[in-house]
């Protein structure tokens, strides 16, 4: 397979990213023709748009670690990509992909955990996917690609049916990704694309970016790939309740996508904690030591939840759920309580000893009626309920930062302007009726 003229080593754009968000100097590509906007540009089937689920400025991102230093150590690369995909995939084909990832990035000059981190984002490591988001393990969408688009491969590499060999596929993927980083910076100048950090967000838009969400994904995995890779060790921090804690996620900082308070069901009830944004399967630590105070499911109306242990929790997917889905509550010191709630599933029993950093269940969307995958958090201390953005600070961005709180301040303010204004009329209305 041919890569043309384009020669740009794939580090990952961390290297183009510093502290504060500002791209870091490149040189001009020598290849680039500005094309015409929709030549190279994902299809979809309803009008582009931004995602809610984003900072509205993401140079608040900090910095992302480089690319691993010396030479790949192949066994506990290997290792990282079983336990990262392995939440995602049958275990039997995560070897495979995992040495293919390997081999394919030594022999591109590519980052290996970005190219890994797309395939867990894309695919969800199962070299056979297919769908309107794409084709084999990178998901590559061939129709982003009209006709005369410059590439920087043969137009034959994107058959589909080639693209299924999983080499193919991250060969074609790792030049298409070489080519975004040759020439994003002028391609965003000339298309106007929404503000992102990296070369990365073309990989799944094409030259115009519309969105963050599926970048701050595959970061967070090479964040999580990193961390398995180097066995890095928990990072405790102090909370705003005095407790030393750990994230509650895996992969170092990440998005707060709502608040306490925000409305729910158009007002009826009021958000009672944080939501992180999370992909379905990922891990869920126990902040701090402790001991499990309840592991179940919400229940529908005034019903109270009903404890579970977890070889029961299969057969309840089956059954309506209140809001809150499976979750868990642990009790620890300081009379504070955590709660992690919308769980796949969980491991842990009421009664059961909990230590910092231990997994105790899984990210889901279990009782949540609109949004996606998350992580719903919320903190008590002697039974009062406390906000836990400021808990929180030191893992989780906080969500007044997003676009979705944003539209939710919007939604808010316009709903209390629509009661304010019908109590007026009310109040109008008794005094003509006493008049």
């Amino acid at each position: 397979m041919a890569f043309g003229a384009v020669t740009v080593s794939l580090v990952l754009v961390a290297a183009e990213v510093s502290g504060g968000g500002e791209p870091a100097p490149q040189a001009p590509s020598t290849t680039f023709e500005m094309p015409l906007a929709g030549q190279r540009q994902r299809r979809g089937t309803g009008p582009e748009k931004r995602g809610v689920h984003e900072l509205a400025d993401p140079s608040g991102w900090p910095a992302e670690p480089p690319p691993v230093a010396g030479p790949l150590d192949a066994a506990r690369f290997d290792a990282a990509v079983m336990k990262v995909c392995g939440e995602v995939a049958p275990d039997a084909i995560i070897p495979e992909v995992a040495r293919v990832v390997r081999e394919v990035s030594a022999e591109t000059g590519a980052d290996p955990f970005t190219v890994a981190a797309l395939a867990y984002r894309q695919s969800r490591c199962r070299p056979n996917d297919h769908g309107e988001a794409g084709v084999g393990l990178l998901g590559i969408q061939p129709a982003m690609f009209a006709a005369g688009a410059p590439l920087p491969f043969p137009r034959a590499d994107l058959d589909r049916e080639a693209l299924f060999e999983p080499g193919h596929n991250l060969r074609v993927g790792i030049a298409l990704l070489k080519m975004w980083e040759a020439d994003h910076l002028a391609i965003d100048r000339a298309l106007g694309s929404t503000p992102h950090r990296t070369a990365l967000a073309h990989f799944f838009w094409g030259d115009r970016v519309w969105g963050t969400t599926a970048e701050d994904r595959t970061l967070t995995a090479r964040r999580r790939l990193i961390e398995a890779y180097e066995s890095t060790p928990l990072a405790f921090k102090d909370s705003s309740l005095g407790l030393t804690i750990v994230s509650p996620l895996e992969g170092g900082t990440r998005l707060g996508t709502s608040g306490l308070g925000a409305d729910r069901d158009d007002g009826a009830r009021a958000h009672r904690g944080l939501d992180i944004d999370a992909t379905i399967g990922e891990p869920v630590r126990a902040v701090a030591d402790g001991v499990v105070q309840f592991a179940g499911v919400d229940l529908t109306g005034d019903r109270p939840a009903l404890g579970l242990l977890p070889r029961q929790l299969r057969h309840w997917h089956r059954y309506p759920m209140g809001p809150g889905g499976f979750f868990v509550r642990v009790m620890h010191e300081g009379g504070i309580r955590s709660g992690y709630f919308h769980l796949t599933g969980f491991r842990v029993v009421a009664g059961q000893t909990v230590h910092a950093g231990e997994v105790i269940g899984t990210v889901g969307r279990s009782g949540v009626k609109v949004s996606g995958s998350h992580l719903h958090f919320e903190v008590h201390q002697d039974g009062e309920l406390r906000d836990p953005v400021p808990f929180l600070a030191a893992f989780v961005l906080p969500p007044d930062r997003t676009i979705t709180n944003q539209l939710a301040m919007q939604e808010k303010h316009q709903r209390l302007a629509r009661l304010a204004h019908q109590r007026r009329q009310a109040r109008r209305a008794a005094l003509h009726r006493v008049g």
